[in-house]
Order: structure tokens, then sequence, then C-alpha cells
């Protein structure tokens, strides 16, 4: 189901992935979906963290399982946000492989060594 909400975007909307739609808009799409599963599961884990916290009924262990879970979540969460700022600033602003066009799409030049 995924994949193939992935290849409909990429395409014209039939699921067959064009030339000129291909890896410029894979990749962004691909980070963005990533983005997306890490900020729900950032929220399923402060929310369990948050039940444990509720049901340890004051035990300091429990407690600070339950500490240690919602901090993870939330470190996770901004290693996600880091890694996705320094991916696009790195490939678009320094290397200059993705050009952004606008509306979400992305065009990929891949440098090389000889020009032609």
């Amino acid at each position: 189901m995924i994949l193939y909400l992935l290849l409909a975007k990429l395409g014209d909307g039939t699921g067959v992935a064009t030339t000129e739609a291909g890896l410029g808009e894979l990749i962004p799409t691909v980070f963005s979906m990533a983005a997306t599963l890490g900020g729900f599961f950032m929220m399923y884990q402060m929310i369990l963290g948050a039940l444990n916290w509720i049901n340890s009924a004051g035990e300091k262990e429990k407690v600070d399982k339950a500490r240690k879970q919602i901090t993870n979540a939330i470190i996770g969460m901004v290693i996600l946000v880091i890694v996705w700022v320094l991916f696009f600033t790195i490939t678009s602003d320094i290397l200059g492989i993705f050009e952004n066009l606008g509306g979400g799409k992305y065009q990929i030049q891949i440098p090389s060594l000889f020009s032609n």
C-alpha cells in the first residue's frame, strides 16, 4: 500500500514513475514519510511513557524508566529533524545535487568530474 502511494505520488497519478519525476521526488518523499512515521512513533513512545509514569504508583525505578522513555523519544525526534535539515542543506545548498523547484518538487542534478 505504501509503495503504491509512493509510486502514485511520483508519477502522473497512475502509479507509473516517470523519468522526470524519478529521484528528484523519490528521495524527498521517502524523507517526508520517515519524518512522519518518526513523529507518530515519538508520540506513541511519549504517551506510553506517560502511562507508565502514571501506573508506577510512585515507585522510583518505574518512574525513572518512564522518564528515560520520554526523554529518549524527544532525543530521537530531535536527531531525526537534525538529519533532515543536514541532508537537504548538504545536498542542495552545498553540493547542488537537489534544486528546489517549489511545491515540494525537486530536480536532481548528479555532479560529474568531467563536464560535457
